[in-house]
């Protein structure tokens, strides 16, 4: 599934709690966050955002199936993304929640995602229950114990082999206290 992201139009949906438009970097934290949420799912990122100065591809801010793309003018932002819809590739999905744009897209045959609903299948969901390893009481069995003492029994004695062996002859083992 390839995703087109109207970028400024989403953060500025209000969808994330730590991107705002007025923050210097929100473009950066947007792709940031793309670049993560990409890396466990499949399929292509695009990012379109309004104001890049001159405008066109930034390969620095994109990378790991994120394409990053600044119109130079705010109002060449919504052509961009037209253009991409008309020629749009098999299985894009429209997130924005410019309502022309949603339009247009519905009619091209194009997925829509809303930039709330877009952000809840990002959103990371905890696994519900306690941690593993966290339990108050563990209980092992005898044949559990057994497996573990045999393991790290075996490690052991081959530390300590592996320690002889490095001694010269006449040192001290390293147990024992020298005398005074």
């Amino acid at each position: 599934m390839a995703y087109l992201i109207d970028g400024h139009n989403l953060i500025g949906a209000g969808v994330f709690d730590d991107i705002r438009l007025a923050d210097e970097d929100d473009e950066a934290k947007l792709v940031a966050r793309l670049r993560v949420w990409r890396s466990r799912s499949r399929g292509k990122i695009t990012v379109i955002f309004d104001r890049g100065i001159p405008g066109g591809r930034d390969v620095k801010l994109g990378g790991a199936g994120v394409e990053v793309v600044f119109a130079a003018d705010p109002a060449q932002a919504d052509d961009l993304i037209r253009r991409r819809l008309r020629g749009h590739p098999k299985g894009l999905t429209l997130v924005s929640n410019d309502e022309a744009l949603l339009r247009e897209a519905a009619a091209y045959g194009v997925k829509v995602l809303r930039g709330g609903e877009f952000a809840e299948r990002m959103a990371l969901h905890a696994p519900t229950g306690p941690e593993p390893g966290s339990e108050d009481d563990v209980q092992l069995s005898a044949a559990e114990v057994a497996e573990w003492m045999a393991l790290f029994g075996a490690h052991a004695k081959a530390n300590n082999k592996a320690n002889k062996a490095r001694r010269k002859p006449g040192d001290a083992p390293s147990r024992k206290r020298p005398r005074r």
